[in-house]
């Protein structure tokens, strides 16, 4: 019994994981690569911030994110190896789950604009970027 219920409480932590750490980190890495670097060459164009500060900046974020994304799927993978059968089982639909509810990290939206916020906190015009979300959003 006490068995069970370890493997029960293994399993559920397995699939909350992958739900809620694994995929949006992943997803959050891959947007790093293509709709916030767009996002922010955008940006550059329109003057909200300089070239150089988004050169210095998002290279870093993006070789953190690759980081932490992998250490996070050998974390996952490790773990699926140890608990086969069932592991592969209690990760994979999950993160096929996870990939349908967090898709919206990879598209051009609002979320975008709020990331960006975040990666470049104080080094960006707040007013043309104002002006840009109140045209474009």
């Amino acid at each position: 019994m006490n068995g069970n219920m370890t493997q029960l409480i293994g399993n559920v932590l397995l699939v909350m994981f992958t739900f809620f750490g694994v995929v949006p980190v992943l997803l959050n890495t891959v947007s790093q690569f293509t709709v916030l670097k767009r996002f922010s060459e955008e940006m550059v164009r329109e003057g909200v911030i300089e070239e150089q500060k988004v050169r210095d900046l998002l290279p870093k974020k993006q070789i953190a994110g690759v980081a932490i994304s992998a250490l996070m799927l050998f974390v996952l993978f490790s773990v699926c190896l140890k608990t086969a059968p069932f592991g592969w089982l209690c990760a994979g639909i999950p993160f096929v789950l996870g990939l349908f509810k967090y898709r919206s990290i990879i598209e051009f939206n609002s979320f975008t604009v709020k990331r960006f916020q975040n990666n470049f906190k104080g080094e960006y015009d707040a007013k043309k970027l104002k002006k840009y979300i109140d045209t474009h959003f």
